[in-house]
């Protein structure tokens, strides 16, 4: 490695290694592994894969009970309009609800390490605030209050998510009903949700209405058109083009609200089992230019629509996308029956379409009535009892879409199935798995990744930060590889300003060949990739991924670094490690962005395990640096530890002989300090007043 990362530069490592490892021998800074010996290779090697599509389906009485017992003689499944042999058929049903407390979070399951067998279904409830009516949104929040407490399974997860200028995560993935109660009672509280693009529609439907009304009657939109025409004269022509532009920047709105549903669809494609999105909003037009163009055609000479407005193309990837990832996707429409004019029910019925079709093609069920739970209790009650249909392709994935057409050798049942199946090429795959990590983090905790940023000497509007991911050693799967422990990894950090926009992006492959007599990194020895950067000093949004290619699992974090996190002041590097733990230390140099050949990383630090998270109990130390050594006279420093705004614990720091490079390190007093959400403070005291210099927030669980 071309250099230590800050919390090393500060001199921390001997001193806590040391503690860590009961005073042992701390191995020399730097050190390089020796040449293995020439690896033994053997040509007995065969691969072999496997694979079957999956396809959900609902077989049912006409009173909606299920239909127990088939097997592949009663089923007929075509692929492509083709008959093809059925691989297998399993039935799985869901146990009635059943009373009593939920499933612990700790007890939670993950995509890596859920048996498919053993799986809990999985519903990812999706609020679309941001063209639709709040009011019904509202509505949409209460019967999901009442889903949560009155029909769901004990062990069934939920995740909570919104859109309203972009995709947030309220909750993730949990069996906690009391958790997603509060994170709907805190949505319902919070005036972001309330969208004006409902009334924003309306006021436009008006406009042209006056102008098709009053040819001469001069609006501001109508007037400025007029003027840019020589004309006061509104024709057909000029209302057209007015609807026209009209529905282009509504088109552009709802082509965000897919690309949000988009997201959570590849999100949910690593999680085993049953998974559906279910949908609550005003819905979605298939093309948002009909509704104006019903004002003009019969009355004024007819306009063609230039498709850009049509959305045809984004609903139908984004059902291809939910086939590809084995994800279900209901609807429930939150406008509900419409009692308005002709030209408003058309104008619901069309946003209800695109959804219903949605829902069709990924084998989920669509609701349009004034009555939200009964959808809501609908959607779960069609993954209660169905059959797993198992078909095994033929050659190697081709990423196309395959029709499916499906058929119970019955009469006298109710039937749905998802349409169509899409086999990802593994590299594609892949990537919409790495690249749905870096949007929606919350839903890639499996490998326990733990994110923290280190601040150094700010200058010129930028910061020289460390960003180190931490993962427990047994996350990583290391293999035998020309005779040494070796992992490949993908390592990706990207940081967003408060506008959204990137300020930094490094994205690496590494190959971590550890020396033979190496200590395995597992149990006790995690591994700790930091880039040195440098970041705006301003609000930051920073996320990390990182991909074991050996294993397929993909691991993320993100932190939010507040507008204050990077104004300069005399204390730099804070950090807190564990001292129960150690860090295979790598570098993931920055400046460098995927498609290069993967980076041999030959030598390492063994240092101490910098983290955010800790588990109860566990020892902890913390160490930064002033700008200038410490000195008797200087004002005394002491660390808090705040929980809220009330300071639980407290160090002094007391004078003395001044440390090399102004580094200070102590002990923090955690133990017996309850789970929950913490603050470290380092305070300079002058007299009777202490100044906040530096603050780190840190967890224990």
């Amino acid at each position: 490695m071309s250099r230590p990362p800050l919390l090393l530069s500060l001199g921390l490592a001997g001193a806590l290694v040391c503690a860590a490892a009961g005073g042992g021998v701390v191995p020399p800074s730097g050190a390089t592994a020796p040449a293995a010996k020439p690896a033994e290779k053997s040509g007995l090697v065969e691969r072999v894969t496997s694979e079957l599509v999956l396809v959900e389906a609902y077989v049912s009485e006409r009173d909606g009970s299920p239909i127990r017992g088939l097997g592949p003689q009663d089923f007929v499944l075509m692929i492509d309009g083709h008959v093809k042999p059925i691989a297998s058929v399993e039935f799985r049903e869901v146990a009635a609800r059943e009373t009593g407390p939920t499933i612990p979070h700790a007890a939670e399951q993950r995509p890596e390490e859920a048996a498919p067998a053993a799986s809990p279904r999985r519903f990812v409830l999706f609020f679309e605030d941001g063209t639709s009516a709040y009011q019904g949104l509202t509505a949409a929040r209460r019967a999901a209050q009442t889903f949560l407490t009155a029909t769901l399974a004990a062990d069934d997860q939920v995740a909570l998510a919104a859109y309203d200028r972009r995709l947030r995560v309220l909750h993730d993935f949990t069996a906690d009903r009391g958790a997603l109660l509060r994170a709907l009672e805190t949505s319902l509280a919070d005036p972001q949700r309330m969208s004006e693009f409902p009334d924003e529609l309306l006021k436009r439907q008006e406009e042209l209405t006056r102008l098709l009304a009053d040819p001469g009657l001069m609006t501001s939109t109508g007037g400025r058109m007029a003027a840019a025409a020589g004309s006061h004269d509104v024709t057909a022509r000029q209302a057209a083009t007015l609807a026209a532009g009209y529905a282009a920047d509504e088109a552009a709105r709802w082509r965000q609200v897919l690309g949000a549903v988009r997201t959570l669809v590849d999100a949910l494609s690593g999680w085993p089992g049953y998974r559906a999105i279910v949908f609550m909003g005003d819905g979605v037009p298939e093309d948002p230019a009909q509704d104006y163009l019903e004002r003009i055609v019969g009355r004024h000479n007819p306009y063609q629509p230039t498709g850009a407005s049509n959305l045809s193309f984004e609903i139908k990837e984004l059902a291809h996308a939910a086939a590809a990832a084995g994800v279900t996707i209901h609807t429930v429409q939150t406008a509900g029956l419409s009692a308005g004019s002709a030209r408003e029910v058309r104008a619901a019925l069309r946003r209800s379409n695109a959804l219903e079709a949605i829902a069709l093609n990924t084998g989920g069920l669509t609701s349009s009535s004034n009555d939200l739970s009964k959808g809501l209790a609908q959607a779960e009650a069609a993954s209660r009892a169905y059959y797993i249909i198992g078909y095994a392709p033929e050659g190697p994935p081709d990423g196309l879409e395959h029709t499916v057409q499906l058929r119970v050798r019955r009469s006298g049942v109710r039937l749905s199935w998802r349409r169509e199946f899409t086999r990802l090429r593994p590299a594609e795959a892949r990537q919409r798995a790495i690249q749905a990590a870096h949007l929606m983090p919350e839903f890639y905790r499996g490998m326990d990744l733990d994110l923290s940023v280190v601040p150094g000497p700010a200058g010129a509007g930028q910061q020289v930060t460390d960003l180190v991911a931490h993962l427990p050693g047994d996350k990583v799967l290391f293999l035998p590889e020309d005779g040494r422990p070796t992992a490949r990894l993908e390592v990706g950090f990207v940081a967003l300003d408060a506008s959204q926009h990137e300020t930094l992006r490094v994205a690496r492959a590494l190959r971590l060949a550890l020396p033979p007599d190496a200590p395995q990194v597992q149990g006790g020895t995690g591994l700790g990739l930091y880039s040195r950067v440098r970041l705006p000093v301003s609000a930051q949004t920073v996320t990390a991924v990182v991909a074991d290619m050996a294993s397929g699992t993909i691991g993320a974090a993100r932190l939010v670094l507040p507008k204050a996190w990077g104004e300069e002041h005399d204390i730099l590097g804070l950090s807190i490690y564990s001292l129960a733990e150690r860090s295979l230390w790598v570098e993931v140099p920055a400046g460098g962005v995927g498609g290069e050949e993967p980076q041999q990383a030959s030598a390492f630090e063994i240092g101490p395990a910098l983290k955010a998270t800790f588990a109860s109990g566990e020892p902890l130390a913390c160490g930064f640096r002033t700008g200038q050594a410490r000195a008797p006279g200087d004002p005394a420093l002491r660390l808090l530890i705040r929980l809220g705004d009330i300071a639980v614990r407290t160090v002094e720091v007391a004078d003395g002989p001044a440390d090399p490079g102004g580094a200070v390190k102590r002990p923090l007093p955690v133990q017996g300090l309850a789970a929950g959400d913490y603050t470290l403070v380092v305070q300079e005291v002058q007299g009777k007043e202490a100044i906040d210099r530096a603050s780190l927030p840190f967890r224990i669980r």
